[in-house]
């Protein structure tokens, strides 16, 4: 067949939970079909010195085709909050007025004229107006988080009244988009059954598919336990979710479990971090904040177990898997890792308060025996679920569902709700 991917972003290079689904999903799509990708360029999502150029040589080694579109000028800057403004008018979600584009319009519709497609693949809820552009093709959109729930806990997180009334309403408008573009796809394709119960009610259990988040285990591979007390956290860290688990573990973990652990240090990696947490390190040697870097299983390999305190966001987490992989020791909160098939006690360890936190990883480093067994398990999970290879059978499959629907003009086509259904 051939897919037409529509994007929101430049697949490449695969750091951070979007652009890792993107890049292996279009590698793993491309193993079989004809893959042409029209996608947006976000500069932010890019590291420095990362051109757009660069990111399609990448992508074309795989993909038929690859072209990109800036995003609007008045995508950011100021303008950004005049589309917000906008939004609250006239009810469209922001994430619709942040991807409108003349330029993707016309990109799209000469594409359309050029090549005849059989499925076309929307990468993200704004992207759903798009698709109309393209005639009598099967129609698959991809849910990264659903974003009316994910806006909706935001809205309740939020301390001041004004941002709380916006989000709100934003939350609001999203769930309308859901209700109104969901159905009109032949597949909706979501990352968890825990998403594909929050879309439901919007499309109908018949039109989902699940088709979860995976790592790449011919990069991550299992490394030898290395002792020691050294934690890792990994994770954009402008981004929400990131950003709050890593403050609720340095304002309420950290202070008592240094005290209680001798020579503890903890890497901190990611995009952006805050000034607050430049400035901890200063004072802290213990406390090692490089930032951004090219490739993280320096300190997978380094640090003796990985630490997950989030409590917000949408999706599944990539960072439990890449650890999982890589036979690390997890500590996580229940809500990081919702969605994955994975047990307290047998693949990582849950705590959900700071107490229990603190007594699962001084658990971890005293006990040589548990961190092995927990290893063995993470490693023979990842490998039998959540395998880029084994993902790629459940994407193909969601495509060919898509194509029989369009081909039969059936709108109950039968794909059910457990990834292995639809593979």
């Amino acid at each position: 067949m051939r897919i037409l991917w529509l994007g929101h972003n430049l697949a490449f290079p695969p750091k951070g939970g979007p652009l890792q689904r993107n890049y292996n999903l279009l590698r793993e799509a491309a193993k079989y079909h004809e893959v042409h990708a029209l996608v947006f360029d976000q500069p932010a999502s890019r590291p420095p010195g990362v051109r757009p150029e660069d990111c399609v040589r990448a992508l074309s080694k795989f993909c038929a085709g690859v072209e990109w579109v800036p995003l609007p000028k008045d995508s950011f800057g100021i303008g950004r909050y005049w589309r917000a403004v906008g939004g609250l008018l006239t009810g469209e979600p922001y994430e619709f007025r942040w991807l409108r584009s003349r330029e993707m319009t016309k990109r799209l519709a000469r594409l359309a004229g050029r090549f005849r497609f059989d499925v076309v693949h929307a990468d993200t809820l704004g992207l759903a107006p798009y698709v109309s552009l393209v005639p009598s093709v099967g129609t698959v959109l991809n849910h990264h988080d659903i974003e009316s729930a994910l806006v909706q806990r935001r809205a309740a997180s939020e301390r001041s009244l004004l941002w709380r009334m916006f989000w709100s309403r934003e939350a609001a408008h999203l769930l309308a988009a859901e209700r109104r573009w969901c159905p009109t796809f032949h597949v909706n394709m979501v990352v968890s059954d825990d998403e594909g119960q929050l879309v439901q009610p919007s499309c109908g259990e018949s039109k989902i598919c699940v088709v979860p988040n995976g790592v790449d285990i011919g990069y991550f591979t299992p490394r030898p336990d290395p002792g020691g007390t050294r934690l890792l956290f990994c994770g954009r860290l402008d981004q929400l979710a990131n950003k709050g688990a890593i403050t609720y573990f340095f304002n309420s973990i950290w202070p008592q479990l240094s005290g209680r652990v001798k020579n503890l240090e903890i890497d901190v990696v990611g995009k952006n971090p805050p000034a607050w947490l430049h400035e901890l390190s200063q004072r802290d040697p213990h406390v090692h904040v490089p930032g951004f870097v090219d490739d993280v299983r320096p300190y997978f390999q380094k640090a003796t177990v990985f630490i997950c305190p989030i409590t917000d966001g949408g999706g599944t987490r990539l960072k439990i898997l890449d650890a999982l992989a890589m036979g690390m020791p997890v500590v996580s909160t229940t809500f990081a890792a919702s969605g994955l098939a994975l047990r307290d006690g047998t693949h990582l360890l849950i705590a959900d308060t700071a107490e229990t936190f603190r007594e699962q990883i001084v658990r971890l480093f005293a006990d040589m025996s548990l961190r092995q067994r927990l290893a063995q398990g993470a490693v023979d999970v990842v490998r039998q679920t959540y395998s880029w290879d084994t993902i790629g059978h459940s994407l193909v499959a969601a495509y060919e569902v898509a194509a029989a629907r369009r081909m039969e003009g059936q709108r109950n086509f039968p794909c059910a709700g457990q990834a292995e259904r639809c593979s």
